[in-house]
């Protein structure tokens, strides 16, 4: 029998995730579970880390501690509680350190003069629990670069600030660095005629990434004609993931393998946001080498990655709704 190959090993892993979260009790919903299941895909190296039983039940304790602490209206809440208690499962954050986070960032919020806190805190809480620095520190660091980075108020989304922010908090970075590295990769994409218009997201992946703004505008070009060619990815895609593709680093060549996970996924995965090809997409960089930097600077690039996913099919979702119930 010939022996798998990454991508059909994270497959698998992928489908085992599924299959078990929809047997667990209680279980997540059509909407969170295969977001859930690609989290827990991340989890770290080592087969007793990937035992589908021991991470789903792990996920199920992180869900009813969620539940108990946040009632049924604070954040995180809904769908995206499953999907946090899987994050937290696949990367062994503990729950006692991450609800003393999000308590200090709510404590500290007033003071800091940065304004408010996307869902209470929860998800830079979620990504600061990375660190194992002391919260004294990180909480300040947090505030300091988000007040250096925060754009003005009409371009204004708190959920990118405060994640990224904390993300550069948990790799220890200062806030003049993570400002100059943003600034310098934005000018790079606003000299370029195509990725202009998306200079500020490729500079904050860039920056957070360690990635050469010239790699992604000519990583871009070559993932964007492969992307075409396929006659279903075509038409399931955006620029943005585009922008992000080529700042982790994946090449024209890869499209072919990403095209058969999106078909190979189960049927129940789907859902507005182009949400299969945002799947496909973590299945095939599901055992690849870290982005450059520290380990701290892969994993929250990993979050970040996973929370921009979330956010973006979920956002399109409720649009879909809202467009159906209104029209």
């Amino acid at each position: 029998m010939p022996e798998m190959t990454g991508t059909e090993t994270a497959l698998n892993r992928y489908i085992a995730f599924h299959e078990a979260l929809g047997r667990a009790r209680p279980r997540p919903d059509g909407d969170s579970r295969p977001f859930a299941a690609s989290a827990l895909v991340r989890s770290p190296r080592g087969e007793a880390a990937r035992d589908s039983r021991s991470l789903v039940q792990r996920t199920r304790e992180n869900f009813r501690t969620l539940k108990e602490e946040s009632g049924g209206w604070r954040a995180p809440s809904g769908a995206v509680r499953w999907i946090y208690a899987a994050m937290m499962a696949a990367q062994s954050i503990d729950m006692n350190r991450y609800f003393a986070l999000r308590d200090a960032l709510k404590a500290g919020r007033k003071a800091s003069g940065t304004g408010t806190l996307y869902a209470g805190g929860s998800r830079a809480a979620l990504v600061l629990s990375l660190s194992d620095e002391s919260i004294d520190t990180l909480i300040p660091r947090f505030f300091a670069i988000k007040a250096a980075i925060k754009p003005p108020w009409w371009r204004r989304d708190v959920s990118i600030t405060d994640m990224f922010s904390a993300a550069h908090a948990a790799e220890g970075a200062s806030p003049a660095d993570v400002a100059a590295r943003r600034e310098q990769a934005e000018a790079i994409f606003a000299a370029d005629r195509v990725l202009r218009g998306h200079k500020r997201e490729g500079a904050r992946l860039c920056a957070l990434m360690g990635t050469s703004p010239h790699q992604v505008i000519a990583g871009f070009a070559d993932l964007r004609d492969a992307v075409r060619a396929d006659r279903k990815l075509r038409s399931d895609h955006d620029k943005s993931m585009l922008v992000a593709w080529a700042c982790e680093g994946l090449i024209a060549a890869d499209i072919p393998a990403l095209a058969e996970i999106r078909e190979a996924l189960p049927r129940q995965c789907r859902g507005a946001g182009h949400a299969r090809t945002r799947l496909a997409h973590q299945v095939l960089v599901a055992d690849r080498p870290a982005p450059p930097g520290s380990s701290i600077s892969a994993l929250t690039a990993v979050i970040a990655a996973q929370a921009a996913m979330m956010a973006a099919v979920i956002a399109a979702s409720s649009a879909a709704t809202t467009t159906a119930a209104t029209s």
